[in-house]
């Protein structure tokens, strides 16, 4: 089964807020000229009333399409990506707890949404689970479960006279954030967070707090970070230049030892990155070559996708953390995620 639970009162005002804050225009693009409808949009209000609108009123899209676009969109890019793992001891009974028959028991059980359906939460007064599934793009049988609530960001400030007085006013705004929480069967775990814009932040604890969630039907103590150091250092190893080029460009780069000595070393697109610079390598050289106590702990990457789109990721300061800072299919997440990984996996 695989069905949109629509509340009838959520507005098509309200549906367009959601879509244009969860989705980016491209993929709209995409949705539209597979229907092979006119298309092109340079700006969200271009889109929604020239394309989106008549689209609707004419029967050739559905309110259900849109919240289609909406569920894929809104569980990749922008995420801040904690991975986590079991162990291989535990595979086995891994794969038995996420099979169809016991995550329906045990959605039903936890009052969640039944597996297949989805629930359109758009600004709820509290996290709530909006669908619990099976299967996830390639992964066809990995577990899946999605939390939305309600966030509420700054926009961007607006010189504005008040009382005689020029000031920038910055106005609060509401924003769906959706976090989601995937289990595959080769015991990978993602925890990919919306960003939080208001403190207190804590992505660690939230990551934490999402995998609780599946407490009774997995056991959650058995789940360890994945450290990405080794993606870290490969990045930015002067002697993988160019293996690590085939794929990916680094633009910058953090390196510190046991010491307490730090360098950050950065290089803009035109030039190539950081690997491409003869003065950056030089620096890394000198901090890194010959000191055994000296590691990498943050990289910015760009990822080849295809021969135009480059897809940008930063593995951070956290052990476990890779932060995509832009909207993307389930196509481009799943490729540059499983490429890091292939590069974390290396020797």
């Amino acid at each position: 089964m695989n069905k949109h639970n629509l509340n009838e009162e959520i507005s098509q005002e309200l549906l367009f807020e959601v879509l244009e804050n969860q989705a980016t225009l491209d993929a709209v693009r995409v949705f539209l000229r597979d229907k092979k409808l006119s298309h092109s949009a340079s700006s969200w209000k271009q889109m929604i009333e020239d394309r989106i609108e008549p689209a609707l009123s004419s029967g050739a899209i559905t309110r259900n399409d849109l919240i289609g676009i909406i569920r894929e969109a809104e569980e990749h890019g922008n995420k801040h990506v904690r991975l986590f793992h079991f162990g291989t001891d535990y595979l086995d009974s891994i794969r038995g707890a996420i099979k169809l028959e016991a995550v329906s028991a045990w959605a039903k059980d936890k009052g969640f949404p039944g597996t297949g359906e989805y629930l359109f939460a758009a600004y709820p007064t509290h996290p709530v689970v909006t669908e619990v599934r099976i299967g996830d793009g390639g992964d066809t049988d990995a577990l899946v479960v999605k939390t939305a609530r309600t966030e509420y960001r700054r926009k961007r400030g607006v010189l504005t006279e008040v009382a005689g007085q020029e000031v920038y006013l910055a106005p609060r705004v509401r924003f769906r954030a959706v976090d989601v929480l995937k289990i595959r069967r080769d015991g990978l775990v993602e925890v990919r967070l919306s960003p939080r814009a208001e403190h207190p932040i804590s992505y660690s604890g939230t990551a934490n707090a999402m995998l609780k969630q599946v407490n009774g039907l997995v056991e959650t103590t058995l789940i360890s970070e994945l450290s990405l150091s080794t993606a870290k250092n490969s990045f930015s190893d002067l002697q993988k230049k160019q293996e690590v080029s085939e794929n990916f460009d680094l633009y910058e780069a953090q390196h510190r030892n046991d010491r307490g000595d730090r360098i950050q070393s950065s290089s803009q697109a035109e030039q190539g990155g950081i690997l491409k610079s003869s003065v950056m390598t030089e620096v890394i050289k000198q901090f890194t070559v010959g000191d055994p106590e000296a590691y990498c702990e943050k990289v910015r990457v760009s990822y080849y996708f295809g021969k135009v789109k480059r897809i940008n990721a930063i593995l951070s300061e956290d052990i476990n953390e890779i932060i995509f800072t832009a909207g993307l299919s389930r196509d481009e997440y799943d490729e540059v995620l499983d490429a890091i990984i292939k590069v974390n996996s290396e020797e």
